[in-house]
């Protein structure tokens, strides 16, 4: 058993790096093809300004900044989910209220939001509620979803149980869609922050990754630009692998 699952982990970190050297090949193949550093730059071209981002302190702040209004954002996100989620326990039909504004923060275009948001609430707060206007649906969703897989039968018997309706929520209810609640989590993380740094982009926001792109575009800075989204992926990634170890470490607390 321990065999085949050691197996199974190296053939899917093979596979890993196997799909990270494809995308650098195929990267390399198109800068020869191209032959223009100011579209497709080298990978020499593309590690120094990697390497770049960390030299000023501004960079690093602003990378800080933006972080930190993407967690704040995302906490904002899961309240009101939590809010809608406890209504609609207590109240299934209040569905028919919630679901045509979830619809149309779902199809609203995200430059269309950032515009309108940008100009009748600025630079500082509108990134923070145009992130939450794009991520509240998918949290909602994804809570809502994890709740209507609970089964009929525990239904059932959690009305019979004594005790206050947010009692059992709270200790019933979040226990059994828990796993729900952090791949949710890990859904709304990436989104998140492609959308509050589009935001910033539009708000053109202070000590933000968004104005510091803007800037690179600006000046044509290809070689920062792909810098700065490898730089968000892998934060990204830090970040949900992060999720998934308190994830574990909570079920795992839960079973023993």
């Amino acid at each position: 058993m321990r065999h085949s699952i050691t197996k199974k982990r190296i053939l899917s970190s093979s596979l890993f790096v196997s799909s990270f050297l494809v995308i650098v090949f195929f990267w390399m193949i198109l800068a020869i093809i191209y032959d223009n550093d100011l579209i497709f730059p080298n990978i020499n071209q593309i590690a120094i300004a990697f390497i770049h981002i960390f030299k000023e302190i501004d960079n690093i702040i602003a990378l800080l900044l933006t972080i930190s209004r993407v967690i704040i954002s995302v906490m904002i996100s899961f309240l009101l989910g939590f809010f809608v989620l406890i209504i609609y326990i207590l109240f299934p039909s209040s569905m028919a209220f919630f679901n045509p504004i979830i619809q149309i923060m779902r199809s609203t275009p995200l430059a269309v939001l950032s515009i309108f948001i940008f100009i009748i609430i600025g630079d500082k707060i509108g990134p923070y509620v145009i992130t939450v206007l794009m991520t509240f649906p998918v949290v909602i969703e994804g809570l809502l979803t994890a709740t209507k897989q609970i089964n009929k039968d525990v239904m059932d018997e959690v009305k019979t149980l004594q005790g206050s309706s947010l009692k059992k929520i709270v200790y019933i209810y979040i226990p059994i869609i828990f796993p729900y609640i952090m791949m949710t989590l890990i859904q709304s993380l990436g989104m998140s922050f492609k959308v509050m740094i589009m935001g910033e982009y539009i708000c053109q926001t202070d000590d933000s990754i968004g104005k510091i792109l803007y800037g690179v575009k600006s000046n044509i800075e290809m070689d920062s630009l792909i810098a700065y989204g490898i730089l968000i992926v892998i934060i990204v990634v830090v970040l949900e692998l992060f999720i998934q170890m308190i994830k574990k470490h909570l079920l795992r607390n839960v079973l023993s």
